[in-house]
């Protein structure tokens, strides 16, 4: 599936969130509607034997007036034939009845909720403006009305603990959305955030407990067979705008390498190891950390490695084949 993301920067948006600062995160303008519609022309044309997606991030789609919504989705449904369909981003208290029939109308599949959390306390910690009965309830009238349901997560908010963490995970399991994007929480430039963090009123998690925690995270939702299709920010957003928290600009990476070291751990025999070479990155990146690790736990003064060209990518196997290296 091809996206063409097209941002709204908080637009729709009720009111600024204590975190959020969307023309920083995206670095996008508000595009035209004549505009709009010509790129996404371009996109099905460059694009044209890939199933396609149209989606409008950012912003909270359906608290625009229904006259701008419109003029929005008729830019992209002039090019109806040639996508599979309209995704959009909203908070999970700007959903009703009326606004999914005008979505099914206007051709949208899938609707994705700024969620955040299912806990009421970090609901109320982070001014939200609603509370987690409500997210549910629009998680289940989404779903029931057909539709491709994404949550978008943030762990780390103010408030946040082990017990926010298990509620989160908990309801998220039983809603079974489609997938989940997983956003940990950092302070950035110009939000209220920050001045709570500048004022000790509130502290970043550490990247370590950033990578633990949406391991954890991902691990029980494709255990239940929920997607993960993102972590962490971008990594082009500008460095400057970051106040604190667990940014890196390979955060995925690094949640795969945790993941695959758990798995290895959890399977360990003291054969040699078999890697795809697809996964070569993980071991000798980051300052080998994954290996040392790996090692330390293991009590191993190196760890014998084959390269395997047949096994895919996140795949390894322990054999009794000759070791290629020993790292």
């Amino acid at each position: 599936m091809k996206i063409y993301p097209i941002f709204i920067p908080h637009l729709g948006c009720p009111f600024n969130c204590i975190y959020c600062d969307q023309l920083t995160i995206t670095k996008s303008k508000i595009h035209s509607v004549q505009s709009i519609s010509e790129n996404v022309r371009k996109f099905c044309e460059n694009n044209e034997l890939e199933e396609k997606e149209i989606a409008f991030f950012g912003g909270t789609f359906t608290k625009l007036s229904f006259k701008l919504q419109q003029a929005y989705l008729d830019a992209v449904n002039k090019h109806k034939d040639l996508i599979s369909g309209i995704r959009i981003s909203t908070r999970p208290d700007s959903i009703d009845q009326e606004i999914l029939d005008f979505c099914k109308k206007n051709n949208v599949q899938t609707i994705e909720l700024g969620i955040q959390s299912f806990d009421d306390s970090v609901l109320k910690a982070t001014k939200r403006g609603y509370i987690a009965q409500t997210a549910i309830e629009s998680c289940n009238l989404i779903k029931k009305n057909n539709f491709l349901l994404g949550i978008q997560l943030m762990p780390g908010l103010p408030g946040f603990n082990s017990e926010s963490l298990k509620t989160t995970i908990e309801t998220t399991i039983n809603l079974k959305p489609t997938f989940v994007r997983i956003y940990p929480t950092i302070v950035l430039k110009n939000t209220e955030l920050e001045n709570w963090f500048n004022s000790g009123n509130y502290s970043t998690l550490s990247l370590k407990e950033s990578i633990l925690i949406t391991s954890e995270m991902i691990n029980r939702f494709r255990g239940k067979k929920i997607k993960v299709i993102k972590v962490g920010l971008h990594s082009d957003i500008d460095k400057e705008n970051i106040i604190a928290g667990p940014y890196h600009q390979s955060f995925g990476e690094l949640i795969r390498a945790d993941m695959l070291k758990i798995e290895i751990l959890n399977c360990f025999e003291n054969k040699t190891l078999e890697i795809s070479p697809r996964d070569i990155s993980l071991f000798k990146g980051f300052d080998s950390q994954m290996l040392k690790e790996i090692k330390k736990e293991k009590k191993l003064k190196y760890l014998p490695i084959k390269i395997n060209n047949y096994l895919k990518k996140d795949n390894f196997i322990f054999t009794n084949a000759q070791a290629d290296q020993n790292w």
